[in-house]
């Protein structure tokens, strides 16, 4: 078994860690008390727990500082509570994810976009009956 090359660095449980995709966007996760990452992702359709090393996939990870004061173990159970949650680009992203687990508060971005949905919700099953 080969050694996870990034267990070597300092990352600690409810550090929020990311890496960059598709040119100028990013992928966010949660670090765990295991020197994992929990994270929702299209690729894996949900929220799954991952080594650093597969959650890198061979890109350098960024550690984001003063993500929430809310503390690790709070962060982790909240976390691992979500795993196996589906994945939506629209209101259950990666970005949706890390800040649910730090207890954020939403964006005027994302309740935009929770609102919008709603009301596509209700028109969508106004038109089915």
């Amino acid at each position: 078994m080969s050694k996870d090359p990034y267990m070597d660095r300092q990352f600690h449980p409810g550090d929020v860690v990311s890496i960059r995709f598709g040119g100028v966007l990013r992928h966010y996760g949660v670090v765990t008390s295991g020197g994992r990452v929990i994270s929702n992702s299209r690729k894996h359709e949900g929220v799954t727990e991952q080594s650093l090393a597969d959650f890198a996939d061979g890109r350098p990870i960024k550690l984001h500082t003063g993500a929430s004061d809310a503390h690790h173990l709070e962060v982790e159970a909240r976390a691992r509570r979500a795993l196996g949650a589906s994945y939506r680009l629209a209101g259950s992203n990666c970005g949706d994810f890390v800040g649910h687990v730090h207890k954020r508060k939403p964006t005027v971005t994302q309740v935009g976009r929770a609102a919008v949905m709603a009301l596509g919700d209700l028109i969508g099953n106004s038109r089915r009956r």
